[in-house]
C-alpha cells in the first residue's frame, strides 16, 4: 500500500508561487466574496488548473512535445514526447547513435516515486524514468524493451534492437467486451510486399520461431526455489518458478488413461484375491481322505487361473503405463501434456 497523500497540498511547490495559490478552504474561512460563484486560483477543484510542481524535462533536440497548450514546458505532469529511442537521458537507447529508432512516450507523474513519494521539488530538471515515473506507455521503431523495462529474460530470452512497446503503471488492464487475444507469431494470410512472402519482422528479416513463446512472469523472477524434500525424499530440491502450464485436453486425456490403469490394477489385485481365496478354501477342508487330491486340483486351476487373470493383466498393465509415461510426460511425447511454448510463474 502507499502512503496516504493530502488531496490538496502546496508544500512542494515554490514560495513565490504559493503565495497566489487559494484552496477552496481558505477561500471558505476569508469570507471571498465571490465565493463559490467563482473558482479560486488552482483550486484544482472542477478540473480547474490544480497546484503542481513545475518540471523542466530535458528534451532532446530532435524531439518534440505534445501537451494541452502546446508549449515545450508541459503546464501539468502530462506528456506525450515524440522522437527516438530514449529509455534515460540524451545519452541513452537507439536515439543516441543516431538510428531510425522513432518513438512515441506518452509519460504521466513524472518522478512521482521520488523522494519518497512526494514527488519531483518545484523547478526540477528531469529525464524519462521508467522505474520512477508514475504511468507510461512506449512506443519505439528500435529499441531494447526488456532492458529498458527492467524485464527477467525468462526462456524467450529479451528483445534486443528490434520494434516494442511497453506499458506500465501501478494497475494494468486489457479489457475486451468480447475477448482478449494474446498472439505470438506471423500474421495469417498478410502479404509482404505484394508478394505472399509470409510476414518480416521490423527490420525486414525472418521471423525464425514458427510459434515464438508467452510467458507470465510473476515478481519479475524466473530463478528457481530451494525446498526440503521432506523425510522421505531427504535433502534439498531446486524448483524453477517459470514452468511450462498444462495443455487442458491432453492432461485430461492422460489422466483419464491413468485412471483406466489404476482400474486395470484394481482388477487385477481382485482376481489374485477372488482367487486367492477359492485355493485358501479349499486347503482349509481336512475332513475327507481325498483332501491331497482336492488339494492337487485346487492347486493346478488356481495356478493356471494366476496366470491369465493377474499375471498378464499385470503384464500389460506395466507395458502400458510406460506407453502412457512416453506419450504424456516426455517432451518428445506426441501428447506431451506441458505446453513448449507458454510458460508462466
Amino acid at each position: 500500500m502507499g502512503k496516504k497523500k493530502k488531496l490538496f497540498s502546496t508544500d512542494d511547490i515554490n514560495k513565490n508561487r504559493r503565495e497566489f495559490i487559494r484552496s477552496a478552504e481558505q477561500d471558505f474561512k476569508s469570507k471571498n466574496p465571490d465565493w463559490p460563484t467563482q473558482l479560486p486560483f488552482q483550486s484544482g477543484l472542477y478540473h480547474s488548473d490544480a497546484p503542481e510542481p513545475a518540471l523542466e524535462f530535458k528534451m532532446a533536440e530532435g524531439a518534440a512535445l505534445i501537451n494541452t497548450q502546446g508549449l515545450r514546458n508541459a503546464k501539468h505532469n502530462a506528456w506525450i514526447i515524440l522522437g527516438m529511442d530514449r529509455p534515460d537521458s540524451i545519452r541513452s537507447g537507439y536515439g543516441r547513435t543516431g538510428s531510425r529508432s522513432n518513438a512515441i512516450d506518452l509519460v504521466v507523474g513524472r518522478m512521482s516515486a521520488a523522494r519518497g513519494g512526494k514527488g519531483p521539488e518545484d523547478g526540477t530538471h528531469v529525464d524519462n524514468m521508467f522505474g520512477a515515473d508514475a504511468a507510461r506507455v512506449y512506443i519505439s521503431q528500435l529499441t531494447d524493451i526488456d532492458a529498458n523495462f527492467g524485464l527477467a529474460a525468462g526462456k524467450i530470452g529479451s528483445a534486443k534492437a528490434r520494434s516494442g512497446i511497453g506499458i506500465k503503471a501501478d494497475g494494468v488492464r486489457i479489457i475486451g467486451r468480447e475477448g482478449v487475444k494474446i498472439v505470438t507469431g506471423k500474421c495469417d494470410g498478410c502479404k509482404y510486399g505484394g508478394i505472399d512472402k509470409g510476414e518480416p519482422n521490423s527490420l525486414g528479416g525472418k521471423i525464425v520461431r514458427p510459434a515464438p513463446g508467452i510467458e507470465l512472469i510473476a515478481g519479475n523472477n524466473t530463478g528457481t526455489r530451494k525446498v526440503w524434500g521432506g523425510f522421505r525424499k531427504p535433502g534439498f530440491e531446486h524448483i524453477p518458478y517459470l514452468q511450462p502450464v498444462l495443455l487442458g485436453f491432453q492432461t485430461r486425456d492422460s489422466l483419464r488413461e491413468l485412471s483406466f490403469l489404476i482400474d486395470k490394477l484394481w482388477a487385477a489385485v481382485f482376481n489374485f484375491m477372488w482367487i486367492q481365496g477359492w485355493y485358501n478354501s479349499a486347503i482349509a477342508v481336512n475332513l475327507f481322505p481325498l483332501n491331497a487330491i482336492q488339494h492337487g486340483i485346487m492347486g493346478i486351476w488356481t495356478g493356471a487361473m494366476m496366470t491369465p487373470w493377474v499375471g498378464e493383466m499385470l503384464y500389460s498393465m506395466r507395458n502400458q503405463k510406460l506407453e502412457w509415461e512416453v506419450n504424456y510426460l516426455q517432451p518428445f511425447g506426441y501428447k506431451y501434456i506441458c505446453s513448449r511454448n507458454v510458460r508462466a510463474t
